[in-house]
């Protein structure tokens, strides 16, 4: 790809983002302009590499937009500001947690958090689980322990889990077809 295609595709890529900010952004009767977006994609690429991570898909300030746009917190002169504050929070916090918390999670406490507290930036300085407890579905979940089980949610919000508990390895027990599973191995 040319680099005139790459700035063609990154263009399209970032319109369509902002596009999506601002859908989920309406809700609460707010906006951002495309120079406060810029400065989001700056402190994402920056939290980013500070956290030495990749992000595929929408960014996480799409879920951040969506969890914090009726925030009584959140007003259209300081939507860009506190937006980037929650984001960064978001990074950092996405750092610590495991994979199996969905970022929906993160972004649904960042908001209760921010309700609670009513600074952003504090919100941004407090420690990963503080931020978390501030998430029902995560405490619930904290609470249960970890007793081997896996948890895993899909993207319309059903939870699958795995006991390993439950799961009893047998390298003699018949496979695929009625062949043992340590049949043909080392062939």
């Amino acid at each position: 790809m040319g680099f005139d295609m790459w700035l063609a595709f990154s263009a399209s890529v970032a319109g369509s983002t902002l596009t999506e900010v601002n859908g989920r952004l309406a809700a609460g009767g707010l906006s951002i302009t495309r120079e406060d977006y810029r400065m989001l994609a700056e402190r994402r690429a920056e939290a980013l590499a500070d956290t030495e991570r990749v992000e595929f898909g929408l960014p996480a300030i799409v879920e951040v937009a969506g969890a914090a746009a009726g925030s009584p917190y959140l007003s259209q002169t300081s939507v860009a500001e506190v937006l980037a504050e929650l984001q960064d929070a978001f990074y950092a916090i996405r750092d610590e947690l495991s994979v199996d918390v969905p970022d929906a999670e993160i972004a649904d406490a960042l908001r209760n958090c921010l309700d609670a507290w009513g600074d952003a930036a504090e919100v941004a300085s407090m420690p990963a689980e503080e931020v978390m407890r501030f998430s029902a579905e995560y405490m619930r979940a904290a609470e249960a322990g970890d007793d081997g089980e896996y948890r895993i949610v899909d993207d319309e919000g059903r939870a699958y889990t795995f006991d390993s508990a439950e799961w009893d390895f047998d390298e003699y027990v018949d496979g695929w077809d009625g062949e043992g599973w340590s049949d043909g191995w080392g062939d």
